[in-house]
């Protein structure tokens, strides 16, 4: 686990590098004229219901494609506003996260332990929540970004984990990330105000203190 700890800040760096080159992106974009944020908004009030449907469906699907939950968050915001971004991306990402866990538990497990078999460092998450299978334990995971949250839900199936546990952890996990990320997005339509400029603060400080409460927790459970 110590030498695991080490690669930590390595993948924090990459996630908080990832994150802002997202929303520079959206603000030069927007700086430029290449995209209109009124035109945008204009075609998902027209959508209305099938516009929302369709971020929720495809919320899920990137999920089961292993792309960062984050990617989907900022687009919530982008699309919807923080609010109906947030709610909506913490529908799709219960419902990915609950396909996942089935789809290990039932008959894509064998598939399901191959697939996450050539990942690295997932025997250890496996075993991790095989030992440890509490609520707290699944909402920790989902919380701290060193954990993909797409080999979580299938570690969380393969180690046996209660439905209810599941499903409990990783509603309260997701939520701090369901009100950050979409405010976030939102606010990289207006680059200069000090919401945008705030919540990229507050995020990597999010970041780096889940981080250090993972290391805290996980750090007397040793690799299978």
């Amino acid at each position: 686990m110590d030498s695991a700890a080490r690669r930590i800040p390595g993948r924090v760096v990459l996630l908080l590098v990832l994150m802002v080159g997202s929303l520079a992106v959206c603000a030069v974009a927007v700086l430029e004229g290449w995209v209109r944020p009124q035109t945008l908004q204009l075609y998902v009030q027209r959508a209305g219901s099938l516009g929302m449907l369709a971020y929720v469906a495809g919320i899920v699907v990137l999920e089961l494609l292993w792309f960062p939950r984050m990617w989907g968050l900022l687009a919530g915001g982008l699309l919807f506003g923080p609010a109906l971004g947030g709610g909506l991306s913490l529908i799709g990402d219960l419902a990915g996260a609950y396909l996942c866990f089935v789809l290990a538990r039932g008959a894509g497990r064998q598939w399901v332990q191959q697939l996450v078999a050539r990942r690295r460092r997932a025997d250890q998450i496996v075993q991790l929540l095989a030992r440890r299978r509490g609520l707290s334990t699944v909402a920790m995971m989902r919380i701290c970004p060193v954990f993909h949250y797409t080999l979580a839900s299938y570690a969380a199936g393969l180690a046996g984990v209660r439905p209810a546990a599941f499903m409990g952890g990783t509603a309260l996990g997701i939520l701090p990330g369901a009100v950050l990320y979409p405010l976030a997005g939102d606010a990289a339509l207006r680059p200069t105000s000090p919401i945008f400029i705030g919540s990229l603060v507050v995020i990597g400080v999010f970041l780096v203190l889940t981080v250090l409460a993972a290391r805290k927790i996980f750090k007397e459970t040793p690799p299978g």
